[in-house]
């Protein structure tokens, strides 16, 4: 079941965002254009060149990315589909990452003061005093969370209906849990195009210049790639393998050194993303067909036709 492979999680972040809506110089420059003043808003940047602020923002922006990483897409709320493998790593990574939050927060903090005097100056006769809240209500505006939530099954499901509704939600369940499985290996699939499509491009150009990540990027991916792979795919399976052998066997300085070393894995780069590309418009031409239904979901509507004592029908 997808219930044991998988669960959902969310990062909230929050940081303040130091700007505030100047109402009144909003409602001066209307007049001064005779507009209404809905036809515009002026908002005030509080801080500038407040570095440890920006650390905190560049810190955030690691976090959402190592969350992005081992996560697959599921909802538009901002729930992501979390393999079970990753979940203590992941957990024990996100402490690491709050405990540097934390700390940020306190040198952001300790410094905060000096911000408001530069801030004082740069802002002359915009600056005002009651736009800067107390060091303790600033803090409240910065946090770092894991939400952890299981994946709904049949015995989340507590209402009386008929026999026909029933079926017709059991449906629209199987459909649902389908689509959101298939938008995570969707975005797999993306993933791993992506980056060989990149290798193409750079190793390609003569000119251009790369770094160590252009092959340990692909690396990371396909180790990760069955984890992640919770739809259990088998091509994916078979072009991760196949990418870690025919383009992870050299560094990207034995590349730089080597102009037919890189002509050939480009070539071989290339070859690769032709085979997706042909795989994927050929899974395209049949997306008409309704497909199986998968065993995890299976499982599920098995499990809640049971309690809700109706068959789910497919």
């Amino acid at each position: 079941m997808i219930t044991n492979r998988a669960m959902l999680a969310a990062v909230h972040i929050s940081i303040w965002t130091a700007t505030k809506h100047d109402r009144k110089v909003s409602r001066d420059v209307a007049n001064q254009h005779g507009a209404q003043e809905r036809a515009g808003r002026y908002n005030k940047q509080l801080l500038m060149g407040a570095a440890r602020l920006e650390d905190l923002r560049t810190l955030a922006g690691q976090i959402r990315q190592h969350f992005y990483k081992v996560t697959l897409p599921w909802s538009d709320e901002g729930l992501r589909l979390l393999p079970s493998h990753f979940l203590f790593d992941l957990t024990a990574r996100m402490r690491e990452f709050k405990t540097d939050f934390s700390a940020g927060v306190d040198q952001f903090l300790e410094v905060y003061p000096s911000y408001i005097r530069e801030a004082r100056a740069e802002l002359g006769s915009l600056f005002r005093e009651e736009d800067y809240p107390s060091v303790d209500k600033l803090r409240e505006k910065f946090n770092v969370n894991l939400e952890i939530l299981p994946i709904s099954t049949g015995d989340d499901f507590r209402v009386t209906m008929s026999a026909e509704e029933q079926a017709r939600i059991a449906r629209e369940i199987d459909a649902n849990v389908r689509q959101r499985l298939t938008k995570g290996t969707d975005d797999l699939w993306k993933r791993l195009r992506d980056v060989v499509s990149h290798m193409v491009d750079r190793l390609n150009e003569p000119e251009s210049r790369f770094h160590a990540t252009l092959i340990t990027n692909i690396y990371d991916l396909v180790s990760l790639l069955p984890q992640l792979n919770v739809n259990q795919d088998p091509d994916l399976e078979r072009f991760a393998t196949q990418i870690r052998a025919r383009l992870c066997n050299y560094t990207a300085q034995d590349l730089k050194k080597d102009d037919l070393l890189r002509t050939s894995t480009a070539a071989e780069a290339a070859g690769i993303v032709a085979e997706m590309d042909e795989l994927l418009e050929s899974r395209l031409s049949q997306s008409s067909v309704e497909p199986a239904a998968m065993p995890e979901v299976t499982d599920i509507l098995a499990h809640m036709s049971a309690y809700m004592g109706a068959s789910a029908t497919l």
